[in-house]
């Protein structure tokens, strides 16, 4: 046994440091982090290394190069350090979002949300009966209308925190477009959770009965939660106050799992919660959020890559891919330019909208991540989802980048630090 724990301690620095490096080669190109770490990831799997991982949901056995490195033992311990990154990373993607301006806007936030949601959906639907009809890419457990559901859920997922990376390195996260983005993001987020949820609990009448319970275990987190932002009212010391939100958070990555198969929406209500929530929230960003960043989401991310193989997209695939993935960015885009313009934004803010709501990155591998393990696809299929995650995350900057909107204001992130600071010390 402890040459295998040795091996997995080694694993799991191997892929920090192989996926922190594709993080920083990205940065170094002008693209968005994520996306070089997404890369980095595939780079220790089975696309470049060959083989196949144990308990992969075809069945496959670990063999080869890459079953010789990630023993199960490793794999264990790369699931769950992963697992953990990701509950924690949606608790801090709730923190960036600010919902008492997105109650102030619920109609212009639906009026961008929904047309990714329909005209992703719509895609899905002729996608899944293609997919179903080409063979090897509906999973063994899956119904039509469950395998529909989970691609639907997938291709509109929103990478709300590297959208919000992007804006801020261009200082518009505070714009009129940059807000509307994350909050639009966010809803079309948790519209995807669910529906992936949904899709893993069967789709049926119990399933939109668990979804009633969903909507009520939401309205119990933010009752239970946000008394807690405001750590100094209750005379909770930051330390205290995160720890109780840390383990609200985790109950809630269990909760549902063990409801919807996802741990991933319950710590983003919790985050939602205690946005704004001044002493512990930013107590909680300072100190969680280099760790989550730079340690825990690569092991989720190579987690995610050991079930990704896009040798198995075959040649004769490659076409069809392609054109699936083409036609996700252009539909997201001119769905979204669209409304944008009707509810009164200028050509360059339209254009910087629809170009960021591309952006599915690491929520679009995440979904795909769940929907694989519940065996609604197949390997291949994360295969193809996660390439849509990779190519809408390196569009989104190029796209914002020819949209022509103006710089906001440089410093508005240097004010906030400034503040987050002050308040720390305070």
């Amino acid at each position: 046994m402890a040459p295998d724990l040795l091996l997995a301690a080694v694993d799991l620095v191997l892929v920090v440091l192989v996926v922190r490096c594709g993080g920083a080669l990205a940065v170094r190109l002008g693209e968005p982090r994520i996306a070089g770490e997404m890369v980095g990831a595939i780079l220790v799997g089975p696309t470049i290394l060959g083989g196949r991982i144990e308990d992969v949901v075809d069945g496959a056995r670990s063999a080869g190069i890459v079953g010789d490195l990630f023993p199960p033992l490793a794999v264990d311990v790369l699931t769950s350090v992963g697992a953990l990154g990701m509950i924690l990373c949606m608790l801090l993607v709730g923190l960036t979002i600010d919902a008492q301006p997105m109650s102030r806007r619920a109609g212009t936030i639906l009026a961008l949300a929904l047309p990714v949601i329909a005209s992703t959906g719509l895609i899905a639907l002729f996608a899944a009966s293609w997919l179903e009809h080409d063979g090897g890419w509906k999973g063994p457990l899956a119904t039509n209308v469950t395998f529909m559901l989970a691609l639907a859920a997938a291709l509109a997922a929103h990478g709300v925190p590297i959208a919000a990376r992007i804006l801020e390195e261009r200082g518009l996260l505070r714009s009129e477009a940059g807000a509307a983005v994350i909050a639009s993001g966010a809803c079309v987020t948790t519209l995807a959770l669910i529906v992936s949820g949904v899709a893993i609990r069967g789709s049926d009448r119990a399933a939109a009965a668990e979804l009633a319970v969903i909507v009520a275990g939401v309205v119990l987190l933010v009752a239970i939660v946000a008394p807690l932002a405001r750590s100094r009212r209750m005379r909770l010391s930051p330390r205290i106050a995160v720890a109780v939100l840390l383990a609200i958070a985790l109950g809630a990555g269990a909760g549902g799992k063990a409801v919807i198969g996802s741990v991933l929406i319950g710590p983003l209500i919790v985050g939602i919660a205690v946005r704004n929530a001044g002493h512990a929230a930013i107590f909680l960003e300072a100190r969680l959020g280099a760790i989550v960043r730079g340690a825990l989401l690569p092991a989720f991310l190579a987690v995610a890559a050991l079930h990704v193989n896009l040798r198995e997209l075959g040649l004769g695939a490659i076409g069809p891919v392609a054109a699936l993935i083409a036609t996700v960015v252009v539909a997201k885009w001119v769905a979204t330019y669209l409304s944008a313009r009707v509810v009164g934004f200028d050509r360059p803010q339209s254009r910087a909208t629809a170009g960021l709501l591309q952006c599915g990155g690491i929520m679009t591998v995440a979904i795909s991540l769940d929907v694989l393990h519940a065996g609604i696809i197949t390997t291949r299929t994360h295969a193809l989802l996660t390439l849509a995650g990779l190519v809408t995350t390196l569009v989104a900057g190029p796209l914002l980048a020819a949209s022509g909107l103006a710089q906001g204001a440089g410093d508005a992130a240097a004010d906030d630090v400034a503040a987050a600071a002050a308040t720390l010390a305070s």
